[in-house]
């Protein structure tokens, strides 16, 4: 992004798809400019063929996680944190770190993975549409606080996203001695400088009752992704 991009408003996916446009020609990138949450995202997002997700909530990441099995397509999710820590004045970063889950059709979900639960998405809900009522309920001790998924360091944002792309390239062109099906998640961490890896058969397998649902109506379903009556 540039500065006449901010001084223009320019949505991100706008000045992405221009980006790519400069670089590889029209045609190559498609913005689109709505919220994974409405049917024309679900329906863009179901025409892909690889999912890579990217996202700031909990909600975006169940979307993509149904997408993922309904249309039968690997996903590709990673998030970011900055844990802190108490010191002497003040809080003090504790450590960077970063997380990439390889989901395949029919394999453990997000869900199954505990990246997104009920209760963290009913907390994400409250703190967005009632922040009052959120912090209530922190301090009466009937949720916790949530921690920042997705805090705005560039540098960590793209060691994240080149480990993401480097488990893609893994998947399409194998290159690793051991199965990829041994690293269905890598963690890493900056202040201790190290990466641990999860296999998939180490993950619960849940059926999300989306599996091959494909674009059968209602879609995903959520009545909320019904169609308008003017799209009918």
């Amino acid at each position: 992004a540039t500065q006449a991009d901010a001084a223009e408003c320019r949505l991100k996916v706008e000045m992405f798809a221009s980006a790519v446009a400069s670089h590889r020609g029209e045609g190559v990138a498609t913005a689109i400019p709505a919220s994974i949450t409405s049917r024309e995202a679900v329906l863009s997002a179901s025409q892909a063929d690889v999912l890579f997700c990217c996202v700031d909530t909990l909600e975006a990441r169940q979307m993509a996680d149904f997408i993922a099995q309904a249309f039968l397509l690997p996903l590709f999710d990673m998030g970011v944190v900055i844990p802190l820590r108490k010191a002497a004045r003040g809080m003090a970063i504790a450590d960077l770190c970063g997380r990439v889950d390889y989901v395949q059709p029919g394999g453990s979900t997000l869900l199954d993975r505990e990246v997104y639960s009920p209760a963290s998405l009913r907390a994400e809900y409250l703190r967005r549409t009632a922040p009052g009522a959120h912090q209530h309920e922190i301090e009466a001790g009937y949720i916790k606080g949530m921690i920042e998924e997705a805090p705005s360091v560039i540098t960590l944002n793209m060691r994240v996203a080149t480990a993401a792309m480097n488990e893609f390239i893994a998947r399409a062109y194998p290159f690793r001695l051991d199965p990829n099906g041994n690293y269905a998640r890598t963690e890493f961490s900056l202040a201790a400088g190290e990466e641990e890896f999860t296999a998939e058969e180490a993950f619960p397998r849940s059926n999300l009752g989306l599996f091959a649902r494909g674009n059968l109506e209602p879609l995903l379903g959520l009545p909320i992704l019904k169609p308008r009556r003017a799209d009918l």
